[in-house]
C-alpha cells in the first residue's frame, strides 16, 4: 500500500512523510459544491447559481500513530505544508497522486503511552 505526503511533489521531493501505518478505513472522500446561492420564488420555483468550483476533500483518520510518526508529521505540517499555505502531493492508498492543501489544525491526542490519534483534512487543488 503506497501512502505518503511529498513536498513539493513526489518527483521532486525535498521532504516527505511516509508513516509506519496508513490511515484507518473506511476512507472519506466527500465532493461538494460549497459556493451556491439559492432562492425560491413565491410560486415555489427554486433558482440556484453556482459561484465556485467543485470541492474535493480527503479525510484521513488515524487511531494509533506512533510518536516518531507524529513528530515527523508535525514537522511536515509546520515547515512544508504550513497548514493551507503550501501545496504538496498526497499519495493515496492506491498509489494515485493528488495535489492538496492541509485545511484543518494539527490536533493529535495522546491515547496511550507513545501513541496518538487524530484526523487530517486535505483539499484537492483544482486542475
Amino acid at each position: 500500500m503506497a501512502f505518503g505526503f511529498y513536498s513539493p511533489t513526489k518527483a521532486g521531493v525535498t521532504d516527505q512523510w511516509v508513516p509506519q501505518f496508513g490511515p484507518d478505513f473506511p476512507s472519506v472522500e466527500p465532493v461538494d459544491f460549497p459556493e451556491q446561492i439559492s432562492e425560491a420564488t413565491a410560486g415555489g420555483t427554486l433558482y440556484v447559481q453556482e459561484k465556485g468550483a467543485v470541492l474535493e476533500t480527503f479525510e484521513l483518520n488515524f487511531s494509533l500513530m506512533g510518536s516518531a510518526d507524529r513528530d515527523t508529521l508535525r514537522t511536515f505540517f509546520m515547515t512544508k505544508a504550513k497548514k493551507a499555505f503550501n501545496t504538496f502531493e498526497y499519495e493515496d492508498g492506491g498509489g494515485t497522486l493528488h495535489l492538496v492543501r492541509w485545511v484543518n489544525e494539527f490536533n493529535f491526542r495522546k491515547t496511550h503511552a507513545g501513541w496518538y490519534s487524530g484526523a487530517i483534512q486535505l483539499r484537492k487543488e483544482p486542475g
